[in-house]
């Protein structure tokens, strides 16, 4: 009850917000400040000119972003993100949640076509707050990505917030297996999406599906085919590395693994990644951000 009754009071607590900016300045470790959350407006800088805002929920991202910038959470996938999104004519975020990756995208291109899909209602919500709070123009999907149109059902958990929900129910644990919710949920191709907007080129993809990678890779073919788009993608097991490589082994990608701490290593083939993800790029590409 006292833990309850402090957490309260501290929720309570008013001008956290102008505090921590102060607080900010001194530079205080993870360690420290990873406790230190409040809700409200934030301003995210980015690195290399321009910012974003977006609703603060008392969440882990956007703490992170709060008192580190932009560069803040997955330092190393952000980077090259936002090195590839300043050059894309078209740019999809599957499994956008808030918008981080969207919003930094934006930022950093506005002239780009960019759509972000995000299955979740409450979530896409956020979203959707997070597009309009900066008047950007992005087109904003509630649905999930997957090898077809149509709907599908996709396992839920009973938070607030959720940062990690699959269409495939296998991705959860055996003791999670009890508290998924089954939600009817819109599946759009990512080819589909790309004739409905009219694209005839697609750049830059990133893929945060919980294990569903390969389908939603199934489903832009089309775009894979023609475009070889680079990728952040996240691997989380070696079913998903050896599908995911089966659909696109012979397009002539070169794999880097992410760690989030140093700069990215080129491997030879995909695997499960312990820090989740990967970019996925052409020769050339990985010339140009100084990989090869």
């Amino acid at each position: 009850m006292v833990k309850a009754a402090l957490k309260h009071l501290y929720a309570e607590m008013p001008f956290k917000q102008p505090l921590f900016k102060v607080l900010r300045m001194l530079h205080p470790p993870e360690r420290v400040f990873r406790h230190l959350h409040f809700k409200g407006v934030i301003e995210v800088d980015v690195p290399g000119g321009g910012s974003f805002r977006m609703h603060h929920h008392g969440y882990q991202i956007e703490n992170q972003l709060f008192w580190l910038g932009g560069g803040g959470w997955e330092p190393v996938s952000s980077a090259l993100w936002r090195t590839l999104a300043r050059d894309a004519r078209a740019i999809m975020d599957v499994g956008a949640n808030t918008g981080v990756y969207t919003l930094v995208a934006r930022c950093v291109n506005p002239a780009a076509g960019l759509v972000a899909l995000e299955p979740v209602e409450r979530v896409f919500r956020k979203l959707q707050a997070n597009i309009a709070l900066n008047g950007y123009a992005v087109h904003a999907l509630h649905a999930a990505a997957s090898q077809r149109d149509g709907t599908m059902t996709i396992y839920d958990m009973p938070l607030e917030h959720v940062v990690s929900v699959s269409l495939n129910r296998g991705f959860y644990h055996a003791d999670q297996q009890q508290q998924l919710i089954e939600v009817p949920v819109a599946v759009r191709s990512l080819d589909s999406v790309a004739d409905e907007l009219g694209w005839s080129h697609v750049d830059l993809l990133k893929i945060d599906t919980e294990t569903h990678e390969p389908e939603v890779l199934a489903g832009a073919r089309r775009i894979l085919e023609r475009d070889r788009p680079s990728m952040l993608i996240e691997v989380l097991n070696d079913e998903v590395a050896a599908r995911v490589e089966a659909l696109i082994g012979h397009l002539g990608y070169l794999y880097f693994n992410i760690d989030e701490r140093r700069p990215p290593v080129r491997v030879p083939h995909l695997s499960r990644s312990g820090h989740f993800n990967f970019l996925v790029c052409r020769p050339e590409v990985a010339a140009r951000l100084g990989l090869s």
